[in-house]
C-alpha cells in the first residue's frame, strides 16, 4: 500500500492483498445485511453487490469532502475476470451449445436490435438538448451496452476526433450508474415474473445434495480429496487457456478492438469440447461450479468497491433524464421481447434478467443476478450459458463493429 499527496489531496493506493481483504470482509458484510433485511431477500438482491456498495459509498465520501482519494488496482479484477469466463467457457459442452443453439443466436439478434436502439435514443435525446452526437453515442450504447471496457477503449478516440473535454467522465458516470441499477432492478424482475406466471426450475435437482451425497458414495478416495484435485485441475485448464487466448490475440488481433477474455474463452470452449470427445482428461461439474462461483463473487465485490460514485453526482440533470429513459427502454425490452419471446420460462426468464443487466453495464452484472436467484430456485447451466457465450463471445465482437459503424456515420 502507497501514500502519495496530490494537490494536497492524500492518494491511497490499496495493493492486491488490501484490495481482496476488503472484498472478504465486504461479502461476509453483505451477507449479513442480507440475512437481516427480508425485502432484500424477496429481491433476490446479489449478496456481493450488497456488501461491497458500503464500501464504495465510504470511499466516494472520502473524495468528495477530499480527505482522501481510495485508488484500487484495475489489473486484479481484470484478471479475476479473465479466471472467471474462461471457467464459464469451460461449462460449453457440444452437448449443452446444440441445446441452446437456436435461442442463443435469438437472444444475440435481439441484443443487437437493443443496442441500435440505445444509440437512436442517445442520439435522439443529444440532438433534443443541443449535444454533441457522439455524446450521445457514449450515454447510449457505448456506455450502456457497451461496459466500462468498451468504454474505456471509445473514450479517447471519441475525445480526439470531436476535441472536447468531459466525455470520459460523463460517459463513465452514466457507466457508473447504470451498474448500479442493473445490479437494483435485474433480480427483482426475475422475481415479478417467477410470481406472476409461476415458473418452475426443470433442472433443479442438477446439483442437489442427494446427487451429491450419492457421488461422494461410489467414489473410492475421500471427497475433500478429489474435490481437491479437480478444482486445481480447473484452474490449470484455464491458465493454459487464457496463456494462448493473450497470445492469439496478441499475434492475429491487434488492430482489432476483440477482448483479450474473449479469445480465451473460445480457446476453453476447444478444451472442453476436446476432452469430452478424447476422454483425455475430464471436467468435473461440481469443481467448476464451486470455482465460477467463487470468482464470480470475487469479481463483483471488487467492481462495487471500485465504483466511482462521486462521478454520478457531476452528471447534468439531462444526461441522468435520458439515462433514466434507457433504463425504461431496457427494462420494458427484457420483459417483454426477451422473456415473451425466449421461452416464457424460467431459462426465458433467466436470459431476461441476464439481458437486463448486461445491457446496463456487463455481462458479469448479469451473471451476478442470475446467480442470486439460483441460490434461490436452483441452478439452470443452460440459461447461465447462453447470457456467457452471447453476452461475452458474440456481442464483444459485434457490439464493437456496431459502435465502430455507428462513430464513422454519425
Amino acid at each position: 500500500m502507497d501514500f502519495t499527496n496530490v494537490d494536497g489531496v492524500l492518494h491511497i493506493h490499496l495493493d492486491n492483498f488490501f484490495i481482496l481483504g476488503i472484498a472478504c470482509l465486504c461479502y461476509f458484510l453483505g451477507r449479513w445485511i442480507k440475512s437481516e433485511i427480508k425485502l432484500l431477500q424477496d429481491l433476490s438482491i446479489p449478496v456481493p453487490f450488497i456488501g461491497g456498495l458500503p464500501a464504495a459509498i465510504v470511499f466516494a465520501c472520502l473524495k468528495i469532502s477530499k480527505t482522501a482519494v481510495v485508488v484500487l488496482n484495475p489489473d486484479l479484477n481484470a484478471l479475476i475476470f479473465q479466471f472467471f469466463l474462461t471457467m464459464m467457457a469451460l461449462m460449453g459442452s457440444w452437448k449443452l451449445i446444440k441445446t441452446g443453439f437456436v435461442i442463443s443466436i435469438m437472444f444475440w439478434s435481439f441484443a443487437m436490435v437493443l443496442g441500435v436502439l440505445q444509440a437512436l435514443i442517445g442520439l435522439t435525446a443529444a440532438q433534443a438538448l443541443d449535444m454533441h452526437q457522439h455524446l450521445g453515442l457514449l450515454m447510449g450504447t457505448i456506455s450502456m451496452m457497451g461496459g466500462t471496457e468498451t468504454l474505456s477503449s471509445f473514450i479517447p478516440a471519441v475525445e480526439q476526433l470531436d476535441k472536447f473535454s468531459g466525455a470520459a467522465e460523463a460517459a463513465l458516470g452514466v457507466a457508473t450508474l447504470g451498474m448500479v441499477c442493473s445490479m437494483m432492478v435485474s433480480a427483482p424482475m426475475g422475481e415479478y415474473l417467477i410470481k406472476r406466471y409461476d415458473l418452475k426450475n426443470p433442472s433443479r435437482t442438477e446439483f442437489d445434495n442427494a446427487r451429491l451425497i450419492r457421488s461422494i458414495q461410489r467414489s473410492t478416495k475421500p471427497f475433500y480429496q478429489t474435490h481437491t484435485v479437480e478444482c486445481i485441475k480447473i484452474i490449470a485448464i484455464c491458465f493454459v487457456c487464457m496463456a494462448l487466448g493473450h497470445l492469439i490475440n496478441q499475434k492475429l488481433f491487434t488492430s482489432v478492438l476483440i477482448p483479450d477474455y474473449t479469445v480465451c474463452m473460445v480457446c476453453a470452449l476447444i478444451a472442453r469440447n476436446f476432452a469430452d470427445s478424447t476422454g483425455w482428461f475430464s471436467v468435473d461439474g461440481l469443481a467448476l461450479r464451486t470455482m465460477t462461483k467463487i470468482f464470480l463473487i470475487l469479481f463483483i465485490l471488487v467492481s462495487t468497491c471500485a465504483l466511482q460514485l462521486d462521478l454520478i453526482f457531476d452528471l447534468s440533470a439531462p444526461i441522468i433524464a435520458v439515462f433514466f429513459l434507457e433504463l425504461i427502454v431496457n427494462v420494458l425490452f427484457a420483459r417483454f421481447v426477451y422473456f415473451n419471446l425466449l421461452g416464457k420460462d424460467f431459462r426465458g426468464m433467466l436470459i431476461a434478467v441476464g439481458g437486463l443487466a448486461f445491457s446496463m453495464g456487463m455481462a458479469a452484472n448479469g451473471l451476478s443476478n442470475m446467480q442470486s436467484l439460483c441460490e434461490k430456485y436452483g441452478p439452470n447451466t443452460d440459461g447461465f450459458l447462453v447470457v456467457c457465450v452471447v453476452g461475452l463471445i458474440l456481442l464483444a465482437i459485434s457490439n464493437t463493429l456496431l459502435i465502430k459503424f455507428l462513430l464513422t456515420i454519425f
